[in-house]
């Protein structure tokens, strides 16, 4: 399309730009990298040619900038700002509006100053770049270089809206603000009340997260969540075990995968009895743990095991890890993107123990997918949030180091309080109980077992409180404003 509008004519930038990031990527993921510096070139002929046409040309009421262009326009109005000069036309309307991501060019805000300056910022809610735009990577974003801006949005992707009637709703909304900003009439009909008062920023929440969107076309497409099977269980029974919770999600609007872990697991004294529920829903399947462990009491007694590992005292042993984390790595690498993971019990160890290695891993200067190159460090995991059903700390001491500092993931723990469990999974033995593995982790609980709540209404509450911090993490519910 670009290309047949273009007739044969060169594109062109309006600047160019290099930055200091080590991973071959694509600008797109380096530029939205906080920790990534970036220098322009070509910055003061590109203002120059703006305010020139501007000032010593026929007479410009209105600069409507588009993606690029608008940098272009924003580096002006802090120039101006800096000289302490008026910007010399009365509203500009940006579509896609791009944050400034040259720190030396940020300083006249420094001071929390901002340019008195009339301006309408349109971003599509899908677009690649919507997060980036409102949140400004890490710097101030692009409507808070201006007093009192209007920021207005569209449920589209990198391009001006054209899917009607929404489209025509947006774009005169936007011509009677532009009128009135230059004090031409309006047709008649309209209630006053409705313009922007230009007083105080009116604008929607800013977002908490990007969009989801697939990473080669850059469209909307369903969440992607990785549901981890607890210890002595297979991926029929948490099929069912999370069946509240899929509704809750939106069935048609998330694809769930289901995965178990490779340990043969067979009942034995002090072992928890499965359930005649779980013998039907497994189906004569093997149960699976996801490693096998041993306890070594300080003094060797007969209890059974579940005793000895309720023991502050005994130490406890997780054998073949690095294997199990290569082959859950592997999967999560191959397979994705993921945009949620969910575990039960003994699975919510196993993700505890990924994550922790994993924030020792700096993400490849050169990877196999395109989704791969969103992970901007370390700390940063290669999915969203991680949803904990009974979850447990980590037993063995060899792995503890781990979260010696909390990792800066979302999670949610939600716990039973008369789960068998329940003290254990929230004491950390001498050591940090799981959830202050995480900054600022959601903490639930309900009157149940070691189980998925079902009791009403407290069980509906879980499930719509998860589901609404799953939509929040994902960039929003596709279905809600």
């Amino acid at each position: 399309m670009s290309i047949n509008l273009s007739k044969g004519k060169e594109f062109k930038v309006w600047f160019t730009h290099t930055t200091d990031d080590k991973r071959d990527r694509p600008d797109l993921y380096q530029q939205q990298d906080p920790g990534v510096c970036v220098n322009y070139d070509g910055v003061d002929a590109a203002i120059e040619l703006l305010l020139d046409r501007v000032l010593n040309g026929p007479r410009v009421d209105v600069v409507v900038a588009m993606f690029e262009g608008s940098i272009v326009v924003h580096l002006a109005a802090a120039k101006l700002l800096s000289q302490r000069q008026p910007v010399p036309w009365p509203v500009t309307v940006f579509f896609g509006s791009l944050p400034i991501r040259d720190d030396r060019f940020l300083s006249a805000f420094a001071d929390g100053s901002k340019v008195v300056h009339r301006t309408i910022h349109v971003f599509g809610k899908n677009d690649e770049y919507y997060f980036y735009g409102r949140r400004g990577a890490g710097r101030l974003a692009p409507e808070d270089y201006y007093e009192a801006a209007l920021v207005l949005e569209h449920a589209e992707g990198h391009r001006l809206p054209s899917l009607q009637p929404q489209a025509g709703v947006l774009y005169a909304q936007v011509a009677k603000e532009v009128r009135a900003c230059c004090g031409l009439p309006i047709a008649a009909g309209y209630d006053p009340s409705e313009l922007h008062s230009w007083r105080r920023p009116r604008r929607p929440a800013k977002p908490t997260a990007p969009p989801v969107l697939e990473m080669e076309q850059m469209v909307p497409r369903k969440l992607r969540i990785l549901a981890l099977t607890g210890g002595h269980s297979c991926t029929e029974v948490l099929r069912y075990q999370t069946a509240a919770l899929r509704q809750a999600v939106g069935r048609d609007l998330a694809e769930w995968t289901f995965i178990e872990g490779s340990e043969d697991w067979n009942w034995y004294e002090g072992e928890p009895i499965v359930s005649d529920m779980e013998q039907k829903l497994a189906k004569g399947a093997q149960l699976k743990n996801w490693y096998m462990d041993s306890i070594y009491e300080e003094t060797k007694t007969t209890k059974p095991n579940r005793e000895k590992q309720f023991d502050p005292k005994s130490r406890v042993e997780y054998h073949k890890i690095p294997e199990k984390l290569e082959r859950l790595k592997e999967q999560i690498f191959e397979d994705g993107p993921w945009d949620v993971v969910v575990a039960f019990s003994q699975g919510c160890i196993m993700m505890h123990l990924l994550a922790g290695h994993l924030r020792q891993e700096p993400p490849a200067k050169q990877a196999s997918m395109r989704w791969h190159h969103t992970r901007n460090g370390a700390e940063q995991m290669p999915w969203r949030l991680s949803v904990f059903f009974c979850g447990m700390h980590i037993r063995d001491k060899e792995y503890m180091h781990l979260f010696d500092t909390p990792l800066p993931h979302p999670t949610v723990h939600v716990f039973g309080q008369q789960d068998e469990f329940y003290d254990y999974g929230r004491d950390g033995f001498g050591y940090k109980p799981q959830e202050e593995y995480y900054v600022d982790p959601v903490i639930l609980t309900h009157e149940e077992g070691h189980q998925f709540p079902t009791k009403q209404p407290r069980a509906k509450q879980i499930y719509d409180r998860v589901a609404a911090e799953i939509w929040r993490q994902c960039g929003g519910h596709p279905g809600r404003s």
